[in-house]
């Protein structure tokens, strides 16, 4: 199940509304002039509809979004401002009428604030309130009249003056592109003149005008999220009761198991022969087998059942157009060189297709030098030897819960722990090409399955580390945790077989935790393509009744199977 990062443990089926960057605004309104020549009537509502005092402008704005709350703006605006002011105290008696015409144009950038979005972003919002606040230039031609007559001597032509442009809006939202807009802004000036006027008894406020009006925006240039990883929380628990007592079938992915007798320590100048096998589940269609040939090591003799073999002094490659039913084994001679080094490594990948997608498993080897024997003369000519050995290293199994896998990336652990509500800190660990997020440490997979995360977050379980690293799927360390002398080599043995699993294995830990058992009381051994999981150790049947008839309770379809020499003799329930 994929999830995204914002979400984590479900996901938000809502359609979210597109986030854009970028906006243009096309606007129109009146504009007037707060100046020498302007009446004194402080009410703008009655000069909008006078048409001695306002006039039409025509803007264009373009705005580039930095966040939700922020946006950068530019625009320009072309307009007339008209003026016209009774008879009063510094006006010519002999002239009680005084007006003015400026034609302007400006352009400005300024700041754009959504004070609606500080109280919480919504991008469907109905309605938005705004304020803007910013710097500007503008040119302007101006014409004084005293009674309708032009005054040459009172007349300005082409002057420049920088402006401050401040103001507010209303935005009202039409659909994810378009909305209009209601804005009322001014524009202060750093001038007397831009009604060609200059106040009387040397007053020289600055002049300013304002415009009114709507406009129309157009959203585009949709934000393109960075790729975050994709959290998976994989695979989904298998039901109780995908279950049934002898044939237990898992719906999980296919778990690729690799085996190969290459030897754990070599000589020089040495042969082996080697069996490597592929156990592929179900899946089919093409398939890849890849290995490294490390320095000083050559292969040869290569048989591959029906695959085309491709190989040079580094790699061997066998391909199959469809791969063969059950296993598949490549067999080659090993020959080692004189050896330089303590150690070596050998990667084998094999790559598949599963559910019309390729994935890939790597699998490691390492091989190290066997032990040389140095001898040394000693002063009393004794001697002395020295063994250098690889100290092996003790196989410590840890049981933990995984709650998430990080894909093309790193996850904030911290975060994960809030989003999914849990209780223990989370570890990091990568994996092949991910990373693996998981809780709580443990010995047993009884004590990891008591964890709260395992109902708290759709889809967590349990996954085993090896030493200290992430191994996965409880299946792979079955031959760890298993019965590893439940079988008497010589003579019959008898058993009690529980469970069996078709094509793969199932986890042994998992079954002895659902019947009460311990993990090191089961035995798992192959048989026609089934993992069949049993155990006790009885010379006779009869002696093994009893604990059938206990395991009944549990496993009612359970019954006693036989083994001669270590080998399954085929029987009826």
């Amino acid at each position: 199940m994929l999830i995204s990062t914002g979400l984590f443990a479900q996901q938000n089926t809502k359609k979210q509304s597109p986030k854009y960057l970028w906006a243009v605004n096309a606007n129109f309104g009146y504009s007037i002039l707060w100046g020498d020549a302007a009446s004194q009537n402080p009410n703008p509502f009655a000069r909008w509809f006078d048409s001695n005092e306002s006039a039409f402008s025509y803007g264009l704005n373009i705005h580039r979004k930095l966040n939700n709350t922020f946006k950068l703006q530019g625009g320009i605006l072309v307009g007339n401002l008209n003026s016209y002011r009774e008879n009063d105290s510094w006006s010519d008696d002999t002239h009680p009428q005084t007006s003015a015409n400026t034609s302007y144009f400006d352009g400005h950038i300024a700041v754009n604030v959504d004070f609606t979005s500080i109280m919480g972003f919504k991008p469907d919002r109905l309605v938005s309130f705004y304020g803007l606040v910013g710097v500007g230039m503008a040119q302007y031609s101006a014409t004084s009249y005293l009674d309708g007559i032009e005054q040459i001597d009172r007349t300005v032509n082409g002057a420049s003056t920088l402006i401050i442009p401040w103001g507010w809006g209303l935005d009202f939202r039409i659909n994810d592109h378009f909305s209009i807009t209601f804005e009322n802004t001014f524009r202060h000036t750093f001038v007397d003149d831009f009604d060609a006027y200059i106040g009387a008894d040397g007053n020289t406020l600055k002049d300013f005008y304002s415009v009114t009006g709507l406009g129309l925006t157009y959203k585009f240039g949709e934000k393109r999220e960075k790729k975050k990883p994709k959290i998976e929380i994989e695979p989904v628990e298998p039901s109780e009761d995908s279950t049934v007592a002898v044939a237990i079938v898992e719906k999980i992915p296919a778990e690729i198991v690799y085996r190969t007798n290459v030897p754990d320590s070599v000589s020089p100048n040495t042969e082996y022969n080697v069996n490597s096998i592929v156990n592929k589940g179900d899946t089919k269609g093409e398939g890849v087998y890849k290995m490294s040939i490390p320095e000083d090591f050559y292969v040869s003799n290569v048989i591959a059942d029906g695959g085309k073999i491709e190989q040079d002094s580094s790699s061997l490659t066998v391909s199959w157009t469809n791969v063969p039913e059950g296993n598949l084994m490549v067999s080659y001679k090993l020959s080692v060189g004189g050896l330089e080094k303590d150690n070596y490594t050998i990667t084998s990948n094999y790559i598949y297709n599963e559910d019309s997608i390729q994935k890939e498993q790597s699998f490691t080897d390492v091989v190290y030098l066997k032990s040389v024997i140095v001898k040394s003369e000693i002063a009393d000519n004794q001697k002395q030897d020295f063994t250098t050995e690889q100290a092996p290293v003790a196989s410590n199994i840890e049981y933990r819960v995984q709650v998430a896998t990080a894909f093309g990336g790193t996850v904030s652990k911290g975060l994960l722990k809030k989003r999914l509500g849990l209780s223990q800190d989370v570890k990091e660990d990568p994996y092949k090409n991910s990373y693996r997020y998981t809780v709580g440490s443990y010995e047993t997979y009884s004590d990891a399955a008591q964890n709260s995360a395992l109902s708290k977050v759709k889809g967590a379980y349990v996954v085993v580390f090896v030493d200290g690293k992430y191994v996965g799927g409880l299946g792979k360390v079955n031959k760890d945790v298993m019965d590893q002398d439940g079988i008497y080599k010589e003579g019959t043995t008898y058993k009690i077989q529980i469970a069996g699993s078709k094509g793969r294995s199932y986890p042994i830990s998992r079954l002895a935790y659902k019947y009460g058992l311990k993990e090191n009381e089961i035995t798992e051994d192959e048989s026609a393509g089934w993992f069949l999981y049993s155990f006790g150790k009885y010379r006779n049947a009869e002696d093994a009744k009893p604990s059938l008839k206990q395991i009944k309770a549990k496993v009612p379809k359970a019954y006693i199977i036989k083994f001669t020499d270590g080998k399954r003799i085929r029987t009826t329930k």
